[in-house]
């Protein structure tokens, strides 16, 4: 039966209990301070749970490791394609400096056959081109702004390319010596025998339909422009003989020749104004003001 008493007997056996196990603690603390006592046992248990261990940091490890992985990996595929697109970048700047370069060196020959001409020149860029249907023209970018007049003669720096036949504001439009409906008044450089050269719609080909049997031409005469008719200046050179043929009846040859300018590759031209319309030196004009003077 309960009773007060034998609560009151319980409560004190079990604080009892706990500071005994107090005092057992606190003894084997000391004495494994002292003493080390349980060093093996925590050994032991160490080796035991070291297994468990592993198992319980595998997640982990493989999470970390896995997360490397992956971080290096974005890291170096980032670092390729940012490579990537500095060397790609890096061949634009060298293919642009390849084409600036270019440039550069068609200029600097443009204006050398400028200053080798007997006559006014101006270097003029081509904006777009024309050769189909046997339409073979061109656009610059030089117009009646600029002082072009329909007419003018158009070089590159082989020979005579084409001349103007339309002029705007700030364009001008120019026929190839290759289009059909193009004769061009020459003379050949040998013998000095004077024709017209024709177009044919072919870039590569003109035509000198009819040359008297007695003439002598052959393979490789060059052709200049006469001068015939003042629309052309004279001694520019234009073809060259590639084929010579016989007609069926022998009555008359005709041959066919190779245009000296490069019809395939026009990029820069060379405008030319006549003798008549180039200006006259300063120290020419000083002259010709003092020579008035003194006629006065």
């Amino acid at each position: 039966m309960w009773s007060p008493k034998n609560e009151s007997s319980l409560t004190q056996n079990n604080v009892l209990r706990f500071l005994l196990l107090e005092v057992i603690c606190i003894v084997l603390m000391v004495l494994d301070h002292s003493s080390r006592i349980a060093m093996p046992i925590r050994t032991a248990i160490s080796t035991l749970t070291y297994p468990l261990t592993k198992i319980i940091e595998l997640p982990q490890n493989a999470y970390e490791f896995l997360s490397s992985n992956a971080s290096n990996r974005f890291q170096l595929l980032s670092e390729n394609v940012s490579l990537k697109q500095k060397l790609s970048q890096a061949q634009i700047d060298l293919l642009q400096l390849e084409v600036i370069s270019q440039q550069n060196k068609e200029l600097r020959q443009l204006l050398n056959a400028k200053q080798q001409l007997p006559l006014k020149t101006t270097a003029a860029f081509l904006i777009n081109i024309n050769t189909g249907d046997n339409d073979h023209h061109f656009i610059i970018n030089q117009g009646f702004n600029q002082g072009v007049t329909i007419g003018q003669t158009v070089l590159d720096l082989n020979g005579v390319a084409g001349q103007v036949f339309s002029v705007n504001l700030e364009t001008s439009h120019v026929i190839l010596i290759t289009n059909k409906n193009h004769a061009v008044p020459v003379e050949f450089l040998r013998t000095g025998i004077r024709t017209f050269l024709y177009g044919t719609g072919d870039l590569e080909t003109l035509s000198l339909p009819e040359i008297p049997q007695s003439a002598n031409v052959v393979t490789g005469d060059i052709l200049i422009t006469s001068g015939f008719g003042g629309v052309f200046p004279r001694g520019l050179k234009v073809a060259s003989i590639s084929r010579v043929i016989d007609s069926a009846d022998r009555s008359y040859r005709k041959a066919e020749a190779r245009p000296s300018a490069d019809l395939n590759h026009l990029k820069q031209v060379l405008l030319v104004w006549s003798v008549k319309e180039q200006t006259l030196p300063v120290e020419q004009m000083d002259n010709k003001q003092k020579s008035g003077q003194d006629g006065q």
